[in-house]
């Protein structure tokens, strides 16, 4: 939810994927295992709670995105932001550190499980996009190529659909610069907009884990914006790791 907008083609689309070598994923993931160690990031997971194995647990799932990200091919050659290591790092430890925590674990078991079986969930994720930005192209590449949804996640997705919408909402009131920066309230040709891209990602996950978010965001007096948590925990995260920080 906390990524920028983007138009280059591997958040346009995608294409196909390889698996990286054994060497080229060593790489990936002591890139995130770098951007872990720096003390300000590790203070600001640890005002949000998150240190210790949980801590552990949020860089291993970073780095099995970023190395599952590397392998996507876009519908135009591999984009830049495929080797932004820090902006890609803080949007995601961002998402995570808004949302419910108990959704870190049950992700790395997703990531892990789908390496088991060779799935890419982020080039999965791109795939179901392209149902929202660009039907035609999804239709001939990728609907009959995605695992099936079932009606009962189908359902689970539009209940969390209406329980994000007014979240959204309210963050692009509460905090309309950032959410200006932010992906748009609509889908359009070649544009996903921040619901569509979500829930494109959590598809990919089982029910148990859609579940859990569904009935997390639902319960009564949380207090908290997880959008607008994440907002500010980006731009945290980017100020904290800039150069020289």
């Amino acid at each position: 939810m906390a990524c920028s907008r983007c138009g280059c083609a591997a958040c346009a689309g995608t294409g196909d994927a390889r698996r990286p070598s054994y060497g080229r994923r060593l790489e990936r993931r002591g890139d995130v295992k770098r951007f872990f160690s720096l003390s300000a990031v590790q203070g600001i997971a640890a005002e949000r709670g998150v240190r210790g194995d949980l801590l552990e647990e949020l860089e291993r799932v970073v780095a099995l995105e970023w190395e599952q990200f590397d392998a996507v091919l876009g519908l135009n050659g591999r984009a830049g932001c495929q080797d932004d290591l820090r902006r890609f790092s803080a949007y995601r430890c961002a998402q995570y550190l808004a949302f419910p925590h108990g959704l870190i674990p049950r992700v790395l078991a997703e990531l892990e499980q789908a390496e088991l079986s060779g799935r890419n969930l982020v080039e999965e994720k791109y795939a179901r996009m392209m149902a929202a930005t660009d039907s035609a192209e999804f239709n001939r590449t990728w609907a009959n190529a995605l695992p099936l949804t079932s009606p009962v996640k189908r359902g689970a997705l539009r209940q969390l659909r209406k329980l994000l919408a007014p979240v959204l909402a309210q963050a692009a009131r509460e905090l309309p610069q950032a959410h200006r920066h932010a992906r748009p309230d609509v889908s359009s040709a070649g544009t996903v907009s921040a619901l569509d891209y979500f829930l494109a990602e959590l598809e990919g996950y089982s029910l148990s884990t859609i579940f859990y978010l569904r009935d997390e965001l639902a319960r009564p007096g949380t207090g908290t914006n997880p959008i607008e948590s994440s907002y500010v925990l980006a731009a945290r995260l980017l100020e904290a790791t800039e150069v020289g920080a």
